[in-house]
């Protein structure tokens, strides 16, 4: 048997007040630092309210306020329950943090049929479980590992006793479809290893030579980050991002768009450039060029919710950040992994055409792409092997596994293509109706899918199809 548990002072975990429970969880993870606020004042400092703390990135953004010698990281766990991946990615962040000294905060969503079940001897659960779904927030403080299976020491600010054990799945299945918050030490978790010359080689090859030896050196650990946060742990899934990232930003040469200055986008209400200068102020930014005030402010709301920013208005006042060497792959990580989610499981199948329609709305530059994909591939195990994930070494060699085609991915592959003649920029708004005119405009899909599409959405499809006709 193997264990560690924080050693935190059990006399000032605080007993929640109210929908207080999440300050309460990040005041349990602060005392172990020897950092100490009012429950009250971090309630209000996590923008909690009657409803509770909607996101944990919130909880996430405050511990990084105040902790300086590690960064939290949100993860979020939308699959439900969670994958194998997940659950194995959580174990290394959890025993990470722990290990170093550093608590981590989870989210609950306990159902009355699925209660925290106590293990090794610990219980009972705080009794207000089981009386319907919980939404409840809590802390870990230890990891255990006996005959096989592993445990997580469980924090509870919810009542009496405060503290239990229960095993890494039924904690895997509490936080979906929420998440959690871990520390990433500085100087021991999660650093790039330093960028020697074979390194910047590698993605000097990798990217086509297009910039001189010390830029790729320069941007060596930006792409690594990315790419880890793209979840690219796989060479399929590396060679997929080097390739139509590669192809977008002609090898990492451009980080805003070159071909117009954005005055076409102006008025464009679609892209949410509905005040004076928006076309030029939010034109293309980033190795993979997001465009239009919609998209800008969900990628700053998004950033302010990981805590990477210090604002959810961030973006939206230094747009030329997203072009910037700090911030520039921020967008494309929000890109590969929000806006179109569906792009890891194709790169899994080796599906080139999929991953660029949803890219690119078409296959506009495919046999660059392809080439990219098969240039990246040779060197792909490389940065798999240097990136700082449990499952690297495992998965190389995995066969992909088939994955059933749904309507969240299909409308990912397709979607996203403006009707301005600029079928590269990813600019379109995400809703239904405009992902449809897409598919219509650039003949992606016969007129029997377009009506299979809207009608599993729940849309009368004809109504639709005549409304979208008279459009052009």
């Amino acid at each position: 048997m193997t264990e560690k548990i924080l050693p935190y002072d059990r006399d000032l975990v605080p007993q929640e007040t109210g929908w207080w429970c999440g300050p309460a969880s990040a005041q349990t993870v602060l005392n172990t630092r020897d950092i100490h606020f009012d429950e009250s004042w971090l309630a209000q400092q996590c923008n909690t309210h009657e409803g509770g703390t909607d996101y944990i990135g919130q909880i996430t953004a405050v511990l990084n306020e105040h902790v300086h010698d590690a960064d939290y990281i949100t993860v979020d766990l939308p699959l439900d329950p969670p994958s194998d991946a997940q659950m194995e990615e959580f174990w290394d962040n959890l025993k990470s943090s722990i290990d170093a000294g550093f608590g981590v905060v989870g989210n609950f969503v306990s159902p009355a049929n699925n209660p925290p079940r106590p293990q090794r001897g610990s219980g009972p659960a705080p009794n207000f479980y089981g009386s319907g779904t919980i939404y409840h927030y809590v802390s870990f403080m230890g990891w255990a590992e006996e005959n096989g299976e592993r445990y997580v020491w469980v924090v509870d600010s919810g009542g009496h006793p405060f503290g239990y054990w229960i095993t890494l799945r039924q904690c895997m299945i509490l936080m979906a479809p929420k998440g959690y918050s871990y520390a990433r030490v500085h100087g021991v978790v999660g650093v790039p290893n330093p960028a020697g010359p074979d390194d910047a080689a590698l993605l000097s090859y990798a990217m086509g030579d297009s910039l001189p030896m010390e830029r790729y050196r320069e941007l060596l650990p930006q792409v690594r980050d990315a790419l880890e946060q793209s979840q690219c742990y796989t060479p399929r899934r590396v060679a997929q991002w080097i390739a139509q990232i590669g192809h977008e930003s002609a090898g990492l040469l451009y980080m805003e768009e070159i071909a117009d200055d954005g005055w076409a986008y102006e008025g464009r209400a679609d892209l949410g450039n509905t005040e004076p200068g928006d076309g030029p102020r939010f034109k293309g930014r980033g190795p993979i060029q997001i465009t239009g005030r919609h998209n800008v402010r969900a990628v700053s709301e998004w950033a302010f919710q990981r805590g990477l920013v210090p604002s959810a208005t961030y973006f939206l006042e230094f747009p030329d950040e997203l072009g910037g060497d700090r911030y520039g792959f921020l967008g494309a990580v929000w890109y590969w992994t929000v806006a179109r989610p569906g792009i890891n499981a194709m790169a899994d199948s080796e599906d080139l055409e999929g991953v660029t329609r949803a890219i690119n709305g078409g296959l506009h530059g495919i046999e660059d792409r392809r080439s990219r994909y098969w240039r990246a591939l040779e060197v792909a195990s490389a940065f798999v092997a240097d990136m700082d994930h449990p499952l690297a070494p495992d998965v190389v060699y995995r066969e992909p596994t088939p994955v059933e085609p749904t309507y969240e991915t299909v409308t990912s592959t397709y979607g996203g293509t403006p009707l301005t003649g600029y079928p590269h920029h990813h600019s379109q708004d995400e809703d239904l109706e405009s992902q449809l005119r897409n598919i219509r405009a650039e003949g992606l899909l016969t007129q029997s899918l377009v009506f299979a599409l809207a009608e599993r959405a729940g849309i009368e499809a004809r109504e639709l199809y005549d409304r979208v006709r008279e459009g052009f």
